[in-house]
């Protein structure tokens, strides 16, 4: 009696223990899987084509990216989007072969 319900218990645990580890397996093959998208100026881009063209950028983050350019100015580097609500480092590393930076500087910027 005492094998059988030992038996039972390995058997739970190793269930639970599948069922823990194989969905994070998952989850880290996937943000390490290639993404498609569109590259989009950043600096002019609307809210539409930022959710259009970039892989993983939601309305919400999209229009909080607007939002902070339309009051701070231009972005100068990709790495100032780190200061919007909701962008990390993750993010941007995974988005980034889909950002440019063009009209750095206003309009009567030589460089």
């Amino acid at each position: 009696m005492k094998k059988r319900v030992f038996g039972c218990l390995v058997l739970i645990a190793t269930f639970a223990f599948l069922f823990t580890v194989i969905p994070s397996i998952s989850e880290a093959q996937q943000k390490d899987k290639p993404i498609q998208g569109k590259t989009v100026n950043i600096n002019k881009a609307t809210e539409q084509e930022l959710v259009k063209s970039i892989p993983l950028i939601t309305p919400e983050l999209a229009k909080k990216i607007v939002k902070y350019r339309m009051e701070n100015g231009n972005f100068q580097t990709l790495e100032e989007l780190l200061q919007v609500d909701g962008f990390d480092r993750t993010l941007l590393r995974r988005i980034k072969p889909f950002l440019l930076l063009e009209g750095i500087g206003g309009k009567d910027c030589t460089c």
